[in-house]
């Protein structure tokens, strides 16, 4: 897996954290601004209250002439967290203070006359009351924590259920189908994806990706299956192809007989076989009489439907799983006779020229009758393929001379 990798799930699982914790800041910014105000105005309202609530029994107490029933009463006043210092001027000059924080240049002093009492107006002398700075901070940061703390813990809760949520709905889904993919094989590539969803699970676009491979995977099997068949009826067909050009290259195409280039080969290992097993080999050669006049009077035409005529004599005669004859050249055939001896080889050439004397070829609506000149030899121990061909053919050559149509053994 490459180092710069990172799952789509853990990218946004990060930048949900980040981006809720940047809000939550702002948000408590905002709401720490608000707070600020609102402390301070609750501020000012509590002094303003304690000042009115303390004016009545003050003036009662000046009226009176009581400086120590006035010096309890800022004292108090000064005891209330909100006040920090109280001083009181009575209009005959007298001062009295209370409180523990004296005031300085930067606090106002919230004021208040004071009348005789029972009546609306009139001057008995005046109460100042200053605000405690460190209540006031401490009020003001208290409300700013607990805005923050509660954004803070929303924030979590919140990112906690979404983080939860991705991961079971989007992080293990594709966790388990990258690692299914990595492990994807050619000899793996049909083996079916499976994926667990949680229970009450709708559809989602993992179920549709779920779906793509498993569509993808049948067209591979029918693929793989229609291939293999195709594999097969190609190598059938390849098969036969080569037998075809097999058959072509070792058959005369206008008898059916086999060739030269294939009897050149197919004698050495009779020969080897006969001296192996010390089996009887016999050869015949075998020329059509006149062949030269049946094309000069009667055309080339003529002249094959008569080797085709004397091919097809040696197909119905001879023996097909034992016996096999080479077209050796022009009206030429070889004949070659396995397991048989001198005297059967003979018989079976006589039988054959009779069959050809008897054979009657029509050209052109003309009959031709056609007859042929045999010489038989007999394999012999040590005889080489040209000696042995050699014999028969001067047996055949003499056959010839003696007047044709007739069959000459080896002495």
């Amino acid at each position: 897996m490459s180092v710069d990798f990172r799952p789509i799930a853990t990218s946004l699982m990060r930048a949900i954290w980040r981006w809720a914790t940047l809000c939550a800041c702002l948000i408590g910014s905002i709401q720490a601004v608000f707070s600020c105000f609102h402390v301070q105005n609750e501020f000012e309202m509590q002094v303003r209250d304690v000042g009115r609530s303390n004016i009545p029994l003050l003036s009662i107490s000046i009226w009176d002439i009581e400086p120590d029933i006035v010096q309890r009463q800022l004292d108090a006043i000064a005891e209330k967290p909100q006040i920090g210092f109280v001083s009181l001027t009575v209009s005959t000059g007298q001062v009295f203070t209370a409180g523990e924080s004296p005031p300085t240049d930067k606090l106002t002093a919230v004021r208040f006359d004071i009348p005789p009492p029972g009546r609306p107006s009139g001057h008995l002398g005046r109460l100042d009351i200053y605000e405690n700075p460190q209540a006031f901070y401490r009020e003001m940061l208290y409300n700013v924590a607990v805005a923050l703390l509660g954004y803070g813990i929303l924030t979590f809760l919140i990112c906690t259920l979404v983080v939860y949520f991705l991961k079971r709905e989007l992080a293990d889904p594709l966790r388990h189908i990258a690692r299914f993919v990595a492990t994807l094989t050619p000899d793996r590539l049909t083996t079916p994806l499976k994926l667990e969803r949680p229970d009450g699970h709708v559809r989602d676009e993992i179920d549709l990706v779920v779906d793509g491979f498993k569509v993808l995977q049948d067209g591979v099997n029918g693929y793989i299956a229609n291939l293999d068949e195709l594999v097969a009826q190609r190598t059938q067909e390849l098969e036969t192809a080569m037998l075809s050009i097999q058959h072509l290259s070792s058959v005369d195409s206008l008898t059916g007989c086999f060739n030269r280039r294939l009897f050149n080969e197919r004698i050495v290992q009779e020969l080897e076989r006969a001296e192996r097993y010390e089996r009887p080999l016999s050869v015949a050669f075998c020329d059509i009489d006149h062949f030269k006049q049946v094309n000069d009077l009667h055309g080339h035409w003529a002249g094959d439907q008569v080797l085709k005529a004397v091919a097809g004599i040696f197909q119905r005669l001879l023996r097909s799983d034992v016996d096999w004859v080479a077209r050796y050249g022009g009206e030429e055939f070889v004949i070659v006779l396995a397991e048989t001896g001198l005297n059967e080889a003979v018989s079976t050439a006589e039988r054959l020229r009779l069959a050809i004397e008897q054979e009657v070829v029509f050209c052109n609506d003309k009959a031709l009758n056609i007859t042929a000149s045999f010489g038989v030899a007999q394999y012999s121990e040590g005889d080489s393929v040209q000696v042995l061909l050699q014999k028969a053919d001067s047996l055949l050559y003499v056959a010839k001379q003696a007047g044709r149509n007739r069959t000459l053994p080896s002495p």
